[in-house]
């Protein structure tokens, strides 16, 4: 019986999707609604159980239509938030990431690629850091230090950004001075109170958008938490330029 609940409930909260509400029902889902209310009539005992979930999961979406709606320009026309692709695109991807995230560096390859086949798409890096709070050593971590570039000298943040990501281990002191000297970026590994209360705001919304773990992306209507292949991330992307 759980498992008919549960699988009624996933039924019923594709069709009641914000998307799916916002647009009138088209005839798949006609069909689909037709087939759950038959499903209740042959199961009433499932019905108190599936009203309770379906009503948790559409005050869920309100929250976090709420989220992105207060936080739009924040994420999405903030000049303080690292880009790279489009000036003027046609879909922006917020990625949620972190430099000492194994995932997170997976998956900057796929997005790179991304942007070399499409490139009317911006993504937008929320930097975030989960892994390591505090560099050892150094009174920085890697989200301060990577907003300082690119605030100070944007010429020179996509080799930070680049080296960063390379390093397929945690960063500690030595790799973060090394990137630093090779592109002359040391006055950057000073924080300051200003990127320390932007990550702060990241971490926030990042919570507030029922996020749990890095890399996690917006595109378009679509929330995707965790690392997603290249071919399901192509796939996201066509279905968003539509």
């Amino acid at each position: 019986m759980k498992s008919l609940l549960l699988s009624v409930s996933i039924a019923a909260s594709l069709v009641l999707s914000p998307v799916a509400l916002a647009e009138k029902i088209n005839p798949a889902q006609e069909k689909q609604l037709t087939e759950i209310s038959d499903l209740l009539r042959k199961n009433p005992e499932i019905i108190d159980g599936l009203y309770s979930n379906l009503t948790q999961y559409i005050d869920g979406q309100k929250s976090l239509s709420s989220v992105l709606e207060q936080n739009h320009d924040y994420l999405y026309n903030n000049p303080e938030q690292p880009y790279f692709g489009a000036e003027n695109p046609k879909l922006t991807i917020i990625n949620f990431t972190d430099y000492n995230c194994p995932y997170c560096k997976r998956l900057e390859s796929g997005l790179v690629n991304i942007i070399k086949k499409y490139p009317e798409i911006r993504v937008v890096n929320v930097l975030l850091p989960f892994q390591q709070r505090m560099i050892p050593g150094l009174k920085t971590n890697t989200a301060w230090y990577a907003l300082n570039v690119w605030e100070n000298d944007k010429t020179k943040f996509a080799e930070v950004h680049r080296l960063m990501m390379a390093k397929p281990s945690r960063h500690d002191s030595t790799s973060i001075m090394k990137i630093a000297d090779l592109t002359d970026t040391q006055k950057d590994l000073t924080p300051n109170q200003k990127k320390k209360t932007l990550v702060e705001k990241n971490e926030k919304i990042f919570s507030q958008l029922g996020l749990r773990g890095t890399p996690s992306l917006i595109i378009g209507s679509e929330i995707i938490p965790g690392f997603i292949p290249q071919d399901q991330l192509e796939a996201t992307i066509k279905a968003q330029l539509k």
